[in-house]
């Protein structure tokens, strides 16, 4: 979920209006998707946003959904809650990361981050790359395909 979200795109997006001009079409396409995201898909981000507690359970119970397990494993829970507290639910936005990045766009991520925004978000962009199938928890849908890009990322920098 990289956050390549340009200034003007995230205004209109939170302001509701219409979206900047001079965007391409993978970009209209972005932008289409994350308006449909905020209007309908952030339940879990607000509860986050108000409540980051509301996580103590999986932070206290082994009897846990398989795909949340790593997070009472590692007593992570609440504190990877704290992304929806500490962003206002702008974790989309530019976040300035000025080392190098790789970004792979997973077909079923929230948004797929057209490679102009991720190379304007990264300045040190070393690795770009689309993939045809996986989405939001990569690591737990599709690890090889992610261990495959985080190779391809840092083999540039050996």
């Amino acid at each position: 979920m990289p956050a390549t979200v340009p200034p003007d795109v995230s205004k209109a997006l939170a302001s509701g209006d219409p979206e900047p001009s001079g965007l391409s079409d993978e970009e209209k396409n972005a932008y289409e998707i994350l308006k449909d995201f905020f209007a309908t898909g952030v339940g879990y981000a607000n509860e986050m946003a108000n409540r980051p507690q509301t996580l103590y359970g999986i932070a206290d119970s082994p009897d846990v959904l398989d795909n949340v397990t790593h997070y009472w494993l590692t007593n992570t829970g609440i504190s990877s809650a704290r992304l929806y507290w500490e962003s206002h639910l702008a974790f989309f936005d530019l976040k300035g990361v000025e080392i190098p990045v790789g970004v792979t766009v997973f077909p079923d991520e929230l948004y797929p981050a057209p490679p102009s925004w991720a190379e304007r978000a990264y300045p040190k962009l070393i690795h770009y790359n689309r993939v045809t199938e996986g989405g939001h928890f990569a690591a737990w849908e599709q690890p090889e395909i992610l261990s495959a890009e985080l190779r391809a990322t840092f083999r540039v920098l050996r």
